[in-house]
């Protein structure tokens, strides 16, 4: 039972870092429908209270978000390809199942007439990022001042998708007009490791590497800032914080449909596929609500 325990907040690390990979699917969302979201933001807020304990929880849950987004980034991507409306269905079910769980965060025991419109502020507030255009600071993979200036604005605006619920960090850096860059920079670097084994020769390593600990420094800059008010917040105004927080997690939704359900159900088909993909979506969805309901049981939180 302790081996079991301790390996829990690896393997919702794992299952955080796995779902990072989907368009529209946030980390904090599935960090607080697995029931580890406060205590990572307590962890990194207080860190220096208990270093050694932090430091600790913080290396299992990394570790298991690295090993979860690497291992499984290019698999989840190819289901995704293949079969986007099951699997989204899936993610679907997952979402749906963790906000009975969030709601009980908000310490209400009814529902009220407030808890709806902080609900739909929290929506509206994730739909009206989703309608900002691309490219608002667009980034060269050049050195120079300004997209030194760029890239850690960047940061600072990533780690508030990486912190709040329902933000997808994939769509901000898309906003921010840096997500091929930076896809551009991790090619880089890893054709660089290639060549350290035998392979062909890169250029412009220096300024991937550049670029990408710039981003990582002003983004753990940015969780570093956030944290602290964002716990003071969920403390003192918890039913407020937390109806908002669903309204993200809520809107995220509409995030997945529009993302990737609407551009398959544009695919030509016969009715018999459409029957069978309606059959297997509603399997899926059932399997991500049931998967999300027991694994909250083992709350950190």
């Amino acid at each position: 039972m302790k081996f079991l325990k301790a390996c829990l907040v690896p393997f919702k690390g794992f299952l955080i870092g796995s779902s990072m990979t989907v368009p529209g699917v946030s980390g904090g969302t599935m960090a607080i429908i697995l029931g580890i979201y406060d205590r990572l933001i307590a962890s990194i807020s207080h860190f220096g209270k208990d270093i050694k304990r932090n430091l600790w929880f913080l290396a299992k849950f990394c570790l298991g978000a690295v090993i979860g987004f690497c291992a499984l980034a290019s698999t989840i991507g190819w289901l995704l390809e293949t079969y986007p409306i099951p699997v989204s269905f899936f993610f679907f079910g997952a979402i749906v199942g963790g906000i009975p769980a969030l709601y009980r965060k908000t310490k209400e025991s009814k529902f009220k007439v407030s808890s709806a419109l902080y609900i739909l502020l929290g929506v509206a507030i994730v739909l009206g990022i989703g309608m900002l255009p691309q490219g608002l600071l667009p980034a060269t993979g050049n050195l120079t001042l300004g997209s030194l200036l760029v890239w850690l604005v960047a940061g600072l605006v990533v780690s508030l998708a990486l912190i709040l619920p329902g933000i997808s960090t994939s769509h901000m850096l898309l906003v921010l007009g840096i997500y091929g860059t930076m896809s551009g920079a991790i090619d880089t670097v890893v054709a660089w490791l290639k060549s350290l084994l035998g392979g062909p020769a890169v250029s412009g390593v220096g300024e991937a590497v550049t670029f990408l600990a710039l981003l990582v420094i002003s983004t753990l800059l940015g969780v570093m800032l956030i944290t602290r008010p964002l716990e003071w917040t969920m403390n003192k105004f918890p039913h407020q914080t937390y109806c908002i927080i669903m309204g993200f997690v809520v809107g995220s939704l509409a995030d997945i449909a529009g993302d990737i359900v609407w551009p398959a159900l544009q695919v030509q088909a016969s009715a018999g596929a459409w029957i069978v993909t309606a059959v297997v979506s509603v399997v899926t969805l059932a399997a991500g609500l049931a998967g999300i309901l027991y694994l909250s049981k083992f709350s950190d939180d």
